[in-house]
């Protein structure tokens, strides 16, 4: 059986790491681009509640894309990774904040990959996809607010 290695991504983003953190987590659904990259499609929305990631349709259908299983503000966040899929076949991502003098270095690292019927073309389209979704994070990250970064022991997030 062949290993596929996990998929890794890197992109500097204009901010410091809490509000680089703060963005991702707490302010998903204002940048995740729901319309090309979700279960339900367009007009949905996409939020980090109770400790899961959970996209919600226009007319109300609710699907669980991954529960978070590491929450480290302002350094790392990791959940299992499932959208539309069930959480038995679940790849595994974790993500990354690390000060890059004024700006932060985001990684994204997607592993799990044997759990796909066919791991190479799934690591295939996650490559892509994962490159078109953290440039808008980056770019919606450029014109967000300073925020302060969330508090681990905030029972309302996790």
């Amino acid at each position: 059986m062949t290993t596929i290695p996990p998929l890794r991504r890197e992109i500097l983003v204009a901010a410091d790491p809490g509000t680089a953190f703060e963005v991702f987590t707490a302010r998903i659904g204002q940048w995740w681009p729901v319309a090309t990259h979700s279960v339900h499609g367009a007009g949905g929305t996409v939020a980090l509640t109770a400790g899961q990631i959970v996209e919600r349709s226009a007319s109300g259908a609710s699907s669980v894309w991954g529960t978070v299983t590491r929450w480290e503000p302002p350094s790392a966040v990791a959940f299992t990774w499932h959208p539309g899929r069930d959480a038995s076949s679940a790849g595994r991502v974790t993500v990354t904040f690390a000060a890059a003098g004024d700006q932060t270095l985001v990684t994204l690292e997607h592993a799990g990959w044997e759990v796909y019927a066919d791991p190479a073309a799934a690591r295939a389209e996650y490559d892509e996809g994962w490159g078109e979704v953290l440039g808008g994070y980056r770019d919606h990250i450029v014109t967000s607010p300073p925020v302060s970064s969330p508090s681990p022991s905030d029972p309302g997030r996790w």
